[in-house]
């Protein structure tokens, strides 16, 4: 409700001379078309217009960034279709509104390339992104977080815990002057490391340690987690993130076929 009712709001400030229902369907459809899959979109659209019926209103997409997202992408030697970027968009949308953001699809289907062209598209319009990627399930949970000794109390930091404190203070290669800085978790979701970053995800925007230590988010921090399914997460996961789902048919393989052509 909350990620909708800020949709709505940006929505509203700039135009406030819409009808409210206008703009509170417009939020809702926006919002929610990115995650629904290519089965469930007629149903979709069959709820929203029982809720606003006689309502119609164009979908309103950055015309300039969608612009952007082209010509970076065909600089990167891949194919700028048109669902695509419409993906790379609603990406950046939602990282405007959530700070933790679930990319589903299976493998093949364009996730990391979604992320990374998002990325240089910030870059070269001088909205400075740095990311770092983790596989959390190349390491165990101890080696993600951090654990204690039990006999020396002695703390012994986990990738998680580094990366997050270095963007936090700004330690390293990142800055206060960088307009994003992208946790990227490339791997499969499990309970058991998942559920220590609930804190994280929700609006708490803190990463409690078993040290007691207490790392929050900045405002340029997001979690971004690039996952081909959702089953082995609980529902209080599921709901704190905003989700991008890639169907299989919104890019396909011909993109792939015609960017390996283009280098014989």
């Amino acid at each position: 409700v909350k990620s909708v009712l800020r949709q709505a709001g940006k929505l509203k400030r700039a135009e406030p001379d819409v009808i409210e229902d206008i703009i509170l369907m417009r939020a809702l459809r926006d919002f929610n078309w990115p995650k629904i899959i290519v089965d469930d979109r007629s149903i979709f659209l069959g709820l929203i217009n029982d809720l606003f019926p006689g309502i119609e209103a164009e979908t309103q997409t950055d015309v300039v960034f969608q612009a952007d997202v082209k010509k970076n992408t065909i600089k990167a030697g891949l194919q700028a279709e048109d669902l695509f970027v419409m993906k790379c968009v609603n990406y950046a949308e939602i990282l405007e509104v959530r700070h933790s953001c679930f990319i589903i699809g299976n493998p093949g289907c364009g996730k990391t390339a979604v992320w990374q062209m998002t990325a240089k598209t910030f870059n070269a319009r001088g909205q400075e992104t740095i990311y770092d990627i983790v596989d959390p399930k190349a390491v165990t949970s101890d080696e993600l977080f951090g654990c204690m000794n039990p006999k020396t109390k002695e703390w012994r930091d986990g990738v998680l815990s580094v990366i997050m404190r270095d963007m936090n203070k700004n330690n390293g290669p990142y800055k206060l002057s960088q307009f994003y800085k992208w946790i990227i978790l490339d791997g499969d979701i499990d309970p058991e490391w998942i559920e220590s970053c609930n804190t994280v995800m929700d609006d708490n925007k803190v990463l409690t340690l078993v040290s007691q230590e207490r790392i929050p988010l900045t405002p340029e921090m997001r979690l971004i987690l690039e996952i081909s399914h959702l089953r082995n997460a609980t529902p209080a996961t599921v709901s704190r993130g905003g989700v991008l789902f890639i169907n299989d048919s919104d890019i396909g393989w011909k993109p792939f076929f015609e960017s390996w052509m283009l280098k014989y």
